[in-house]
């Protein structure tokens, strides 16, 4: 992207500007690469969501790189363009407590060179392109979805729709277990139920995959909605099975089956089992579509 901007008239006091902000994105690189790859080092899915993101992004711009050439900013939306970056790149040092803060400065600064080089023809024309930077700008992008989420679903509807329902689950394979609130009771035991154990996470995860998916494979909107809305309702399907298996292990199996089904290990394993049931149940749904995408 840097060449892209630079190649024609790296003197002019544009092209000076641009260059200052890539310089900031350097210095925010190294916090941005240690996080996602101590997220990677964990088996955190979300970590190869950031990078997928990332590179669609500079991949679509490399792309429409003769088309880019061709734009030009009017002055206001290019002096508009600068103060941002300019701005942005004055806070960024005094802003290095936090990686929110950093995160949102480059996306800044990336906004405003795209407004100083192309004007705002360019959001218009590739709105799914600035998605993808505002997803992979920072490393942990579900952050934001699960505050959101956290604020709206203060009387904790989630957890208590979760214990419910798993609850139901428990007592239609034979056992005696009662919630209240987001507590399950079974047998002896009780576990509560979490923010962390509703599968919203896995809900994020798989939105945003099924929405990469979508815009690799260039399906419509429509498709695309489809298959956010197939990846959600199977996190939070599959998430029942998760926490009646929960419940067993608290309740007859010892603490240390609880800690392992609870812990990384049950995790990934249950994250292995819906992506691989997301994995057939989108190929035999939408494999006509893909097929004539690749085509």
């Amino acid at each position: 992207m840097g060449w892209l901007l630079l190649r024609k008239s790296p003197r002019t006091a544009h092209n000076w500007i641009v260059l200052l902000g890539l310089v900031v994105g350097l210095w925010y690189l190294s916090t941005w690469l240690g996080i996602v790859l101590s997220l990677v080092v964990r088996g955190a899915a979300f970590a190869f969501l950031v990078f997928l993101a990332t590179y669609l992004a500079i991949h679509e711009l490399w792309q429409q790189r003769n088309h880019l050439a061709k734009l030009t900013a009017p002055i206001k939306q290019r002096r508009l363009g600068h103060i941002i970056i300019l701005l942005s790149v004055c806070l960024f040092p005094f802003c290095r407590f936090s990686v929110l803060s950093q995160a949102l400065l480059w996306f800044s600064i990336l906004v405003g060179i795209a407004l100083s080089s192309w004007g705002v023809s360019f959001f218009k024309k590739y709105l799914h392109l600035t998605f993808l930077v505002l997803l992979g700008v920072h490393p942990t992008p579900n952050y934001f979805i699960e505050s959101l989420s956290r604020s709206v679903n203060y009387h904790k509807s989630l957890e208590q729709l979760m214990a419910w329902s798993s609850s139901l689950s428990l007592q239609a394979i034979g056992q005696s277990a009662t919630s209240t609130h987001n507590i399950i009771y079974l047998g002896t035991g009780a576990i509560q139920v979490e923010w962390g154990c509703t599968g919203t996470d896995m809900a994020i995860t798989m939105a945003v995959t099924s929405l990469l998916l979508g815009l690799f494979f260039k399906q419509s909107w429509l498709q695309t909605v489809g298959l956010v809305i197939l990846g959600i309702t199977l996190a939070f399907v599959l998430n029942v099975p998760r926490i009646m298996l929960l419940a067993l292990a608290n309740s007859f199996w010892g603490k240390e089956s609880f800690e392992f089904w609870h812990g990384a290990w049950g995790g990934q394993i249950f994250s292995t089992i819906l992506f691989t049931i997301y994995y057939y149940v989108v190929k035999n749904i939408f494999s006509e579509h893909f097929t004539k995408s690749s085509v």
